[in-house]
């Protein structure tokens, strides 16, 4: 058989090409992360007792936990491409962190001068724990998104490392607002962004080593 005969005969077996579903598969990721780091926050931390009552403070602490996922994620998919640029979506975060800096020292300004402290830390003899809590939640969602990330092979692993710990934080402080008994605005956007800032610091230095190839 010739060649050009052996190509059409391939050409004619062949069916449409199957699209890709990776959208599909990293949103049943980070839904899955979620789950687990609820199902952590149930069974390890417990559910604030009043989150009947504290459903709006719970709810924002949520929308806003699931805004800092959001920003994050363009810049996990645009990693999956090799040599993409990342353009406006490191922006996207600097304008985040940003808007989060100008509500806290609003937040603080609004506050009497002695409550201010308390309103940062949370109250008064409490330390932000979420610094600490919402690393360990995210633990499986970073190990869940680091298998999924791994069959794109990046080449930016540092950085992908970073935007799977970050995209992890955001996805388990939305689990943590369950628990979280502190709702002032100042705690929230100083302790919640600088706890999802700890997770994408380790996943650059952890979560790299396991996207290695």
């Amino acid at each position: 058989m010739k060649t050009d005969d052996l190509i059409n005969a391939l050409a004619r077996g062949a069916g449409p090409a199957e699209r890709p579903r990776w959208g599909m598969n990293l949103a049943i990721t980070l839904v899955v992360g979620l789950i687990v780091a609820c199902a952590l926050v149930a069974i390890g931390l417990g559910v604030r007792p009043d989150i009947g009552t504290a459903r709006m403070p719970v709810m924002m602490k949520a929308m806003f936990s699931a805004l800092a996922a959001a920003v994050i994620l363009p810049i996990a998919v645009q990693l999956m491409k090799p040599g993409r640029p990342l353009g406006w979506r490191l922006g996207a975060v600097g304008l985040f962190v940003s808007v989060c800096v100008i509500a806290t020292v609003t937040a603080l300004m609004g506050e009497m001068p002695e409550q201010r402290w308390q309103a940062w830390m949370g109250g008064e003899g409490r330390a932000p724990w979420c610094v600490v809590l919402i690393p360990i939640l995210a633990v499986p969602a970073a190990a869940l998104l680091t298998w999924f990330m791994r069959a794109f092979a990046p080449t930016r692993i540092t950085l992908t490392g970073a935007a799977i710990g970050a995209l992890s934080g955001g996805v388990s402080a939305v689990a943590y607002a369950m628990y979280c008994p502190t709702d002032s605005v100042a705690f929230v956007t100083t302790w919640y962004t600088l706890a999802i800032a700890v997770c994408a610091a380790l996943g650059a230095l952890i979560g790299s080593k396991f996207l290695r190839w």
